[in-house]
């Protein structure tokens, strides 16, 4: 990510290395480590934080990259954290999805969706949703 010329530069090259590994191997075994994250994450609390550190490390990584490119001037509509966010829970996604339908090509859709719908130019400045869940009442 850091050595990319954007976040989005990055998080493209990150999706398309991916699918292109898993095209050319033949089989989708999904990503080890969201494997990891489903099958374990409620078994150990050590192991839970440790997952939820390395999350946190890559929407940082992805983060600080979308700060870096408002300094040059670029994303100045995009909300760091919640591009970074929604980055990595596409492609954590993503794998999921490759894996059931044993398709790479399920990344390079999401990769797609995450481009058009994460771009400044796709809000169209159309006012966002808060809350998609109302809240239940309190009696």
């Amino acid at each position: 990510m850091r050595a990319a010329g954007s976040a989005r530069e990055g998080v493209r090259t990150v999706f398309e290395a991916v699918a292109t590994e898993l095209e050319r191997q033949g089989f989708v075994r999904g990503c080890q480590f969201n494997n990891l994250a489903h099958e374990l994450s409620l078994a150990d609390t050590d192991f839970r934080t440790a997952l939820a550190g390395i999350f946190a490390a890559w929407r940082k990584a992805i983060a600080d990259k979308v700060r870096a490119d408002q300094q040059a001037g670029r994303e100045q509509g995009t909300d760091a954290q919640r591009f970074a966010a929604l980055a990595v829970a596409t492609y954590s996604g993503a794998m999921s999805m490759a894996k059931t339908a044993q398709d790479a090509g399920v990344l390079r859709d999401c990769l797609n969706a995450l481009e058009l719908g994460a771009s400044p130019a796709a809000r169209g400045g159309a006012k966002r949703r808060r809350r998609v869940l109302l809240r239940p009442r309190t009696p």
